[in-house]
């Protein structure tokens, strides 16, 4: 009986699951790594998680490369949030960069982390001498041959995670 509780305590001591943030890696094995993304249309599942609150909403995504992201929700109430607007530049330069590989304009801004298995999981943290530093604490993105997931962490702890099918 002692020996199961051995085996318990060491089973809950063990981490759940890997942090991609726990993996810094140099930018330049990264791009080795990454697929080169092309535009793509599909359906994406959205929670944003304010303050204890879970909203959710759905709808069709549309990616262009070279130009950004728009989204068209459906539910729970219509309308289109397009990345291409001067509003989320700065989101639509991340996305752009990450689409056509140019990392190096994003190693100013963030610390890159990586890792690969049956997916592949890219980690951006905001560097604190980043103008970012103030509104933007992670972004964590997971895919295969296209982008499937990601994760955006703000500075007041809003976090929007979103799927893409």
């Amino acid at each position: 009986m002692r020996f199961f509780g051995i085996l318990i305590s060491i089973f809950l001591m063990l981490p759940a699951g890997a942090n991609v943030f726990e993996h810094e890696k140099p930018l330049k094995e990264i791009v080795k790594e990454l697929p080169e993304l092309n535009s793509t249309n599909c359906t994406f599942r959205q929670e944003k998680q304010i303050s204890g609150m879970i909203i959710k909403s759905s709808g069709d995504f549309k990616f262009e490369k070279g130009k950004g992201v728009t989204f068209y929700t459906t539910y729970p109430i219509k309308s289109t949030t397009s990345y291409t607007s001067k509003e989320y530049s700065r989101i639509n330069d991340v996305i752009n960069a990450i689409s056509s590989k140019s990392y190096s304009r994003l190693e100013k801004d963030f610390k890159f982390y990586f890792e690969n298995g049956s997916s592949w999981k890219l980690g951006l943290l905001t560097k604190q001498s980043s103008r970012l530093f103030n509104y933007l604490k992670s972004i964590e993105i997971e895919g295969n041959k296209n982008i499937t997931k990601i994760v955006i962490l703000n500075a007041d702890s809003t976090k929007t995670s979103i799927w893409f099918k």
